[in-house]
């Protein structure tokens, strides 16, 4: 089985996914991205074994749901070749819980990290999409407001039998100690 752990956003960029919604009507890019609430991910997903599943989500679930609120700074909208995404700046909290994540999934279950997770960006995934209409939407995308602020006060912890994206769901909802 296939993990996947995140912060939410669906509160916070709410708007900003009912516009992508909007201008996608015209755009028809791939809604794969939509398959999940929107997030950031906290660690690239990554396969463990039945049997030690239910123990990976209660510690996965244990360390984040002792995790305080925090905010991060205001996103912005960045392309790559075939993602439309918005990128965070590198925040102390964020790296931190990634870096506890890495050691708690590598000490305990024998998790690898990931090449991703040597240099990981934390971004939140708008489209994946190969078409001329990324262009489109980045600019569309690029004149919305975005709020100045998310404030992180929950994480998600999805699952996957393939690890296929757009096969992932949500496995369970954790808040954090304090809103």
């Amino acid at each position: 089985m296939y993990v996947w752990i995140a912060c939410d956003l669906s509160s916070g960029l709410a708007e900003i996914r009912r516009k992508c919604i909007e201008y996608n009507r015209d755009l028809h890019l791939s809604e794969l991205a939509f398959s999940l609430p929107q997030h950031m991910s906290l660690k690239i997903s990554f396969e463990v074994e039945d049997a030690v599943l239910e123990s990976v989500i209660d510690a996965v679930e244990s360390y984040l749901s002792q995790q305080r609120a925090f905010s991060v700074s205001a996103p912005v909208p960045e392309m790559i070749p075939g993602i439309l995404w918005l990128r965070f700046s590198e925040n102390a909290n964020l790296k931190r819980l990634h870096d506890e994540l890495d050691i708690l999934l590598s000490s305990r279950f024998g998790v690898s990290r990931h090449e991703y997770d040597r240099c990981f960006k934390f971004h939140s995934t708008l489209f994946m999409d190969g078409s001329e209409g990324l262009f489109e939407m980045y600019r569309r995308i690029s004149s919305l407001a975005i709020p100045s602020e998310l404030i992180i006060d929950s994480f998600i912890i999805g699952i996957s039998e393939s690890g296929k994206a757009g096969e992932y769901r949500v496995f369970k909802n954790i808040t954090t100690k304090s809103k």
